[in-house]
């Protein structure tokens, strides 16, 4: 897992900050027209969270972390739908290692309401997002950090964060402790109670 992160990093080292919008459609934003693929200006550079500090790198390490937590529980739960009973350990392993390498470089900053990136993420394709670059690299970063520090936990528990009514046909799934548990307790990157600053659209 180590030398697949140095695989991450290296792949998205040189990447510029970009626009995406998978609708490729064109955006008026506090007088800016954006569309997917152009690149920040240099305001929009400026106005990128300051990393250096503490308080807004732990911000962004809480968003993307809830992030990485919930696309795994979701993945794990989705794959138990698909193949209708309970996943083997070794099923479960493939889920969370293949979320860090195919899920998380979807994510990017949001941008406000004038076209400015902020400190919240999203991986939703109906809006626009920075990423690439240092920010791309946060995301796989962070995922690989929940995935190799949790691992025994993840595999564990979040098989369970659903639970089934078979009277009305539904699941219900809450990954709120799974969040507290990694996010908070573990790496405290967030409070207890935990904001929600990451917009996760479950692929279905």
């Amino acid at each position: 897992k180590m030398m697949r992160t140095a695989m991450w990093m290296g792949a998205v080292f040189m990447v510029l900050l970009v626009l995406v919008d998978a609708e490729g459609r064109e955006v008026n934003m506090g007088g800016k027209i954006l569309k997917e693929g152009m690149e920040l200006d240099t305001e929009q550079e400026g106005a990128l969270p300051d990393t250096s500090d503490p308080a807004n790198m732990k911000m962004m390490k809480c968003g993307i972390c809830q992030a990485a937590v919930m696309e795994m529980a979701y993945g794990i739960n989705r794959q138990v739908n698909e193949v209708g009973r309970k996943l083997r350990e070794v099923e479960v392993l493939e889920i969370l290692d293949s979320i860090c390498a195919k899920n998380m470089d979807k994510y990017g900053l949001v941008l406000d309401s004038n076209g400015q990136p902020t400190a919240k993420w999203s991986n939703d394709d109906r809006s626009l997002r920075a990423k690439g670059g240092w920010v791309t690299r946060m995301a796989l970063d962070t995922c690989s950090d929940v995935y190799n520090e949790h691992e025994d936990y993840l595999v564990e528990m979040a098989p369970k964060s659903c639970t089934d009514n078979v009277e009305k046909g539904t699941r219900t799934c809450s990954t709120r402790d799974l969040v507290i548990e990694v996010c908070s307790k573990g790496f405290k990157w967030c409070g207890i109670e935990p904001e929600p600053d990451v917009q996760v659209k479950p692929e279905l």
